[in-house]
């Protein structure tokens, strides 16, 4: 058994995507390679021989134009070039990919950041934007502050496991991007199935907003762990959503909000007996409702009572469905049996 361990930095978004940024090495060079989060560290594992001859299978993983123009978002198109020629430089270095495994077999302490030499853009760690961290505050003359920096083994892991595991969504609001932290999971399933098939049934951002689009997306994430899962496959697990959100003034795309998109409500309904019926229903919700005005009520109320499960949030998301339902101009999503109604209110908080 061959084991990585990755050490939290508490840059959370930063720890993520370089795990999978790892992950996605050891799974080119082995063929297979499981994630998981072991709270203060990351431990990526492959029961399979390193063969460091498939390294040019990373070509595969590299992405198109427009994953690497999301996660250097930020950085113009010449800067953006050069960067993306020194991360696939070192991707196809067997010596330097070897190096880095070799680094991290045996935990030891977090990477220190601010020692190297590449900045941390803000689509990568939305915590790492200078105009959002503390040193400003403490200045008495207006400064930009300084940017974060980590090394050039850390940052290209880290844009490998964006380019391959952050969803990104769009409009002229902005864009979310989030990414499902592992329990235990597998890289092929995340990268080749999952995340393709987000990308594909979430089109855009939800016109209700940025906290609908997560809920969205935290739906059709739980419904593809349920499709993996009863494809008599390795059971993929994700803990919760870690997420960011930027818009847009002028020309310039600044830091708005980021957190925690919580899983376990989902995950609890995906053990009832009704889990199909109840996913698929809130799914199409959010999907039909994506683009269409004057539906912005009902997918915010229902966003709002899977990240918080209350009583009070299951009734107001009850009554908006069910005006909804009684009115004959609206698309209508379907009522609820009783016996659906009551395997909910298992797990809503009282």
């Amino acid at each position: 058994m061959n084991r990585y361990f990755l050490p939290k930095t508490g840059w959370e978004f930063f720890d993520v995507s370089r795990a999978y940024g790892v992950g996605i090495i050891v799974h080119v060079l082995s063929g297979d390679a499981v994630v998981s989060d072991m709270g203060g560290f990351y431990l990526i594992e492959s029961r399979r021989e390193l063969n460091f001859e498939r390294l040019d299978q990373i070509h595969r993983f590299l992405g198109d134009d427009q994953a690497w123009n999301w996660t250097f978002l930020t950085i113009g198109s010449g800067q953006r070039e050069k960067t993306k020629k020194k991360v696939v430089e070192l991707l196809e270095n067997i010596e330097k990919i070897r190096n880095t495994l070799n680094s991290l077999k045996e935990l030891k302490s977090p990477v220190s950041i601010g020692s190297g030499k590449e900045t941390l853009y803000q689509p990568m760690e939305l915590a790492a934007t200078k105009g959002i961290r503390d040193e400003i505050l403490l200045k008495k003359q207006y400064s930009e502050g300084s940017s974060v920096k980590v090394s050039i083994d850390d940052f290209s892991m880290s844009v490998l496991g964006h380019i391959n595991a952050t969803i990104r969504k769009f409009s002229n609001m902005g864009m979310v991007f989030a990414v499902p932290t592992p329990t235990r999971t597998r890289v092929l399933h995340l990268v080749d199935e999952i995340k393709k098939r987000i990308d594909d049934s979430v089109k855009g951002l939800h016109r209700a907003g940025w906290f609908p689009s997560l809920a969205q997306i935290a739906i059709n994430l739980v419904l593809e762990e349920l499709r993996v899962k009863e494809g008599g496959k390795f059971s993929p697990k994700f803990g919760f959503l870690i997420y960011g959100v930027m818009t847009k003034t002028g020309t310039q795309w600044k830091p708005l909000t980021g957190g925690i998109f919580p899983l376990d409500f989902l995950h609890q309904i995906a053990e009832s007996n009704e889990a199909k019926n109840v996913l698929n229903k809130w799914k199409d919700i959010f999907e039909w409702t994506a683009f269409r005005k004057g539906y912005e009520d009902l997918p915010t109320a229902l966003a709002e009572f899977i990240a918080n499960p209350n009583l009070p949030n299951y009734e107001r998301y009850i009554r908006l469905h069910l005006r909804n339902e009684l009115n004959k101009d609206r698309i209508k999503f379907g009522s609820y049996e009783k016996k659906v109604l009551e395997e909910v209110v298992n797990f809503v908080g009282v």
